[in-house]
């Protein structure tokens, strides 16, 4: 009995907010991370609930502000539902994730409680954006020297640049080559769709398409 008040005691403290044992990220006013001295708010973890990993977010008033569902353990991309509080404790907005984007029907609350108009989110447009730099970069294997080493064995690529498309699944697409003949750049070309598949770029965690440019020197 004693052992199980003691694991109760230990497990109820990791939720409780202004435990120095929880590991705090802090965010500033619009949720991004940000240091201790200039955040607003803070998150916590909270479990895990099947495949997703539960976090919630105070004030640095300890008031809670969200809880919701994330698809990683780093609560840095939000999947799953999620409730949003006033600072009175009443009920925002509630509504569910996809991986880090608002999807479907949202529900909205004033202070008082009384609903608002319903917000709707579609984030398919979003899956097809074509980034120019990422928090992670597509990665040839070996690197972009070993790219290059094998495109000047293939092709005879110096002075050549190409330009492509990462796909979130590591393929090119929309390659280009600029500044070699016709027939060299067919030749790049070809070498570049036979290349080893690259890794894809990433944001929050989450591969996404990425246009990419690299000098053939």
């Amino acid at each position: 009995m004693q052992t199980f008040l003691l694991l109760t005691t230990l497990w109820t403290g990791l939720l409780v907010p202004g435990d120095n044992k929880v590991a705090r990220v802090y965010l500033n006013k619009v949720m991004e991370v940000t240091t201790k001295g200039k955040a607003e708010y803070y998150k916590i973890p909270a479990g895990q609930e099947g495949s997703t990993y539960l976090g919630r977010i105070y004030t640095t008033d300890d008031v809670l502000k969200a809880e919701g569902q994330y698809a990683d353990a780093e609560l840095q991309v939000e999947h799953g539902h999620f409730k949003f509080y006033h600072l009175n404790g009443k009920l925002e907005s509630e509504g569910d994730y996809a991986m880090g984007n608002k999807t479907g029907v949202w529900q909205r609350f004033d202070d008082w409680g009384e609903q608002l108009a319903e917000k709707v989110y579609d984030p398919s447009p979003l899956e097809n954006i074509i980034y120019t730099q990422a928090p992670t970069m597509p990665q040839y294997p070996g690197g972009e020297q070993a790219m290059i080493t094998y495109l000047n064995s293939k092709a005879g690529a110096q002075g050549a640049t190409a330009t492509f498309v990462v796909e979130k699944n590591g393929d090119l697409s929309g390659i280009k080559i600029l500044g070699a003949a016709p027939g060299i750049a067919d030749e790049i070309s070809q070498a570049l769709e036979k290349a080893p598949r690259f890794e894809a770029g990433e944001k929050d965690g989450v591969p996404i398409r990425v246009q990419m440019r690299v000098p053939l020197n």
